[in-house]
């Protein structure tokens, strides 16, 4: 093996430090792994300097290839919370108050109200945060009102209003919060992993 190609699998990317080298940038010079080396014209260039390789004409997306690693989970956590929203308009108990449609959204004081206001809560903070790039610092609030749909659907099938027992709505909310919890984790765990901009 000749020792240029041995020196390139012992340098580490500077993007990536836990990716070998597989090529330098012709551009700037740096190692670059295998996610960062882009072949254009027969050269291997960074991301760093292909702009200026591929001319002005080129337009740099940044904000989608920044988001590309945890968009499926961030989606799937407004999923989540639309659904917990959606178990509120569907009966919560078998009678009384909570027995028709919107049964979460009953006057009295119940664990399905928490639940309420929970998903309203976290589906409005979806929507303010959905095109923003730096939504990995609220994804713990996400994850933590996730977690309160999920304790209050708990408690409604557990603890249901005197003289019921509880129906399909929080089980149905129970499943929504328990997705959201989930999918919001992700989204905390890949959104906080090394990012790179591709063109």
């Amino acid at each position: 093996m000749p020792s240029d190609e041995r020196l390139k699998s012992a340098e580490r990317c500077t993007v990536h430090p836990g990716n070998p080298s597989v090529a330098r940038c012709d551009g700037c010079g740096r190692p670059l792994c295998l996610a960062c080396a882009v072949p254009v014209r027969g050269r291997v260039l960074g991301s760093e300097c292909l702009a200026a390789a591929l001319g002005p004409d080129v337009r740099q997306d940044e904000d989608v290839s920044s988001r590309v690693p945890w968009a499926a989970p961030w989606a799937l956590t407004g999923a989540g919370f639309a659904l917990s929203v959606a178990a509120t308009i569907l009966p919560w108990t078998r009678f009384g108050e909570g027995s028709g449609l919107f049964g979460a959204w009953g006057r009295t004081m119940r664990w399905s109200v928490l639940t309420t206001v929970a998903a309203v809560l976290g589906l409005g903070v979806w929507f303010a945060l959905r095109r923003a790039r730096m939504r990995w610092s609220w994804t713990a609030v996400e994850s933590a009102l996730g977690a309160i749909v999920v304790l209050g659907a708990a408690l409604a099938i557990l603890r249901p209003p005197p003289f019921t027992r509880p129906w399909i709505g929080p089980w149905f909310a129970l499943a929504a919060g328990l997705l959201t919890c989930a999918a919001a984790w992700t989204t905390r765990v890949r959104a906080r992993e090394p990012r790179t901009t591709h063109v």
